[in-house]
Formats: C-alpha cells, sequence, structure tokens
C-alpha cells in the first residue's frame, strides 16, 4: 500500500494540532486551573518558551503519524477517520495518561486538562486531513 501525503495539508495541520494545545494553556481556558491542579501560581517564561518550541516538530510528527495511520488503514472518510483517531488516543495516550495519572495520584480532572487536549488535537486532527485530500 502506498502513502499519499499531501506534505502542505499536514503542515498546515500540524499547526493547527499546534495551536489547539498552545491555547488549551492559555489562563483564560485551562491555563490557571491547570496550575492550580499541579501546584503551582505560574511557570517561568523560560520554561514556557522551551516547552512551546518543542511543541512544533512534535505537533508535526504527530500530525505525520496519524496521516500515515489513516493511509496504512484505509480509514479515509470522515467517520472512519474519527474512529481510528480515538482509538488511536485511546490505546496510545489514554492509556499512558491513565496509568500516569494513578501512578501519581493525580485526580480526573488533571487527567482531562493534560490528556484531553490530546484528544481534541487527534480528532481535528483526522477530520481534517480526510476532507483535505
Amino acid at each position: 500500500m502506498a502513502l499519499d501525503i499531501n506534505w502542505i495539508a499536514v503542515l498546515v495541520v500540524a499547526l493547527i494540532y499546534y495551536a489547539i494545545v498552545f491555547f488549551w494553556y492559555f489562563p483564560k481556558a485551562f491555563g490557571n486551573l491547570w496550575l492550580k491542579l499541579v501546584g503551582k501560581e505560574s511557570e517561568p517564561k523560560s520554561k514556557i518558551i522551551r516547552d512551546t518550541i518543542i511543541m512544533i516538530p512534535t505537533s508535526f510528527i504527530t500530525v505525520l503519524i496519524i496521516k500515515i495511520m489513516m493511509d496504512l488503514t484505509n480509514m479515509n472518510d470522515i467517520a472512519s477517520s474519527l474512529l481510528l483517531n480515538l482509538l488511536l488516543w485511546f490505546g496510545f495516550v489514554g492509556i499512558i495518561g491513565i496509568n500516569q495519572n494513578n501512578f501519581n495520584d493525580r485526580g480526573i480532572k488533571l487527567f482531562l486538562i493534560e490528556y484531553g487536549v490530546y484528544l481534541l488535537g487527534f480528532l481535528v486532527a483526522g477530520l481534517i486531513l480526510v476532507v483535505w485530500k
């Protein structure tokens, strides 16, 4: 099976995925609640900049892997793309998140903030990639 990767689409969707994660942690979204739940008052500006820079290539790689999985499984309609991305998130991100939350004695609110963003990102990425052929 040949991969049919539209690199422009992957790049644009990666930027959208990046924006979802970036804005998720804005103070008026979930940033202030996240800080409270992890017991912090703020994050140093240098850490925010470093983390933001790291998210650029990781967002691209995540979206590229989503696209590859969509092509390999031939799940290239809206319903199957959403199902695949839900399964990818649950099978990898969600399960790891449950384990991390459990081992670190963190509550459900923190789990939903820290891992819910990736569920949204996966579903949006898959939806856009399937529509943008």
